[in-house]
């Protein structure tokens, strides 16, 4: 799941962008970095050192996204700090899921993984965890998994995915980047959200 996930549905969603030839309004860039964990090393480099010309106007991270049981519930890390929270929400909810904003901001992950290379160079960004109900048997799923196998051997190929999930998640994946991309105005943060300052 960390990071595994996240890298298959990337190269996924840019399979079936290719696949269906559409051609956006704005150009979409699938990228894969490393040294999360070591300060977002990867990430770091590439938003100071871009290899496209032009503005990035949005990012979408796919970090751990855990489809563990199936897709009811979105929590989007960011939802409420620019319009991409917007942009999320339409193409969730059209896809029969509900979006949640982030259960735990005391943790701080909307600051703790390779998005936020990118919103301290000012571009909008947004995070991505299956959601639940509090209660629910998905929350103990959810909270066993962080217990048992999170940054453990057991974090492994053996471990039980909801596949069909993974494929409803990456097909959301592939529609919002498409409405960002053909949008007339490029994303924008909110006026109240801290994230403001970094415009540059």
């Amino acid at each position: 799941m960390d990071d595994a996930s996240g890298d298959a549905s990337l190269i996924e969603i840019a399979r079936a962008l290719k696949d269906s030839a559409v051609q956006p309004k704005r150009s979409i860039l699938f990228l894969s970095v490393t040294g999360e964990e070591k300060g977002e090393l990867g990430s770091q480099y590439f938003a100071a050192h871009p290899t496209v010309s032009g503005p990035i106007v949005a990012d979408f991270n796919m970090d751990m996204y855990l489809p563990l049981f199936p897709l009811k519930y979105l929590e989007v890390q960011g939802l409420g700090e620019s319009t991409l929270g917007d942009d999320v929400r339409a193409v969730a909810e059209a896809a029969g899921v509900q979006i949640q904003a982030d259960k735990e901001p005391e943790h701080n992950r909307f600051i703790r993984s390779d998005q936020y290379s990118f919103i301290k160079k000012g571009v909008p960004a947004l995070a991505f965890k299956f959601g639940y109900l509090p209660g629910a048997p998905e929350e103990k799923i959810f909270k066993a998994w962080y217990t048992d196998r999170y940054h453990a051997p057991s974090d492994d190929a053996n471990q039980p995915v909801d596949l069909a999930a993974a494929a409803q998640f990456n097909a959301i994946l592939e529609k919002l980047a498409l409405r960002v991309a053909n949008a007339d105005q490029r994303p924008t943060w909110k006026p109240d959200s801290f994230f403001r300052r970094f415009l540059q």
